[in-house]
């Protein structure tokens, strides 16, 4: 068995907190650039991650969707969006400490949050990158798109998880 960096640390799952902007953009930028660079072209990443973002416009981001960051001992190592309809927006674990558990020690603070809102399911629109991980925590395709997006393939995935079971149909 693999030892990893989590072996020694301990994990935290808890909210953002203002000052962690620097932090949890290089986390972004890090996992956009380097986790996805063998799907999407360059210039696609760019424009999701640009190396010149406006670090308020970041901040603000940040207040308004008060992410679930995850800590292994003080360093933040991931970070998870999601609203109260059951959308997960943003889902990213530094290239350093993928597979590592972190990302579904953040996957069940986002189902327990999810639990909360009492929705029937988590959405999320998934690139081909994660589509495994997602399918791996009981995440279903319900629609794949062939993006064009700056002249390249942009594919990703329409993806559910189901929080509560369809009532069955009684028979009379």
């Amino acid at each position: 068995m693999r030892c990893s960096a989590t072996c020694h640390s301990t994990m935290t799952i808890r909210r953002y907190m203002v000052g962690e902007e620097p932090t949890i953009w290089s986390i972004y930028f890090r996992a956009t650039h380097e986790t996805n660079a063998d799907d999407y072209h360059k210039d696609l990443l760019n424009r999701w991650a640009p190396p010149d973002m406006d670090m308020t416009e970041w901040a603000t981001r940040l207040q308004e969707k008060n992410p679930f960051v995850a800590l292994l001992d003080d360093l933040i190592v991931g970070f998870a969006e999601l609203n109260e309809s059951g959308f997960l927006d943003y889902f990213y674990v530094s290239p350093d400490f993928q597979r590592q558990g972190i990302g579904s020690a953040l996957m069940s603070a986002v189902v327990s949050e999810a639990i909360t809102f009492e929705v029937p399911a988590i959405t999320a629109d998934v690139s081909i990158t994660a589509r495994g991980f997602f399918a791996a925590h009981d995440f279903e395709v319900v629609e794949s798109r062939t993006n064009i997006i700056l002249g390249h393939p942009a594919p990703n995935f329409a993806m559910v998880r189901h929080l509560t079971q369809p009532a069955a149909n009684e028979e009379t």
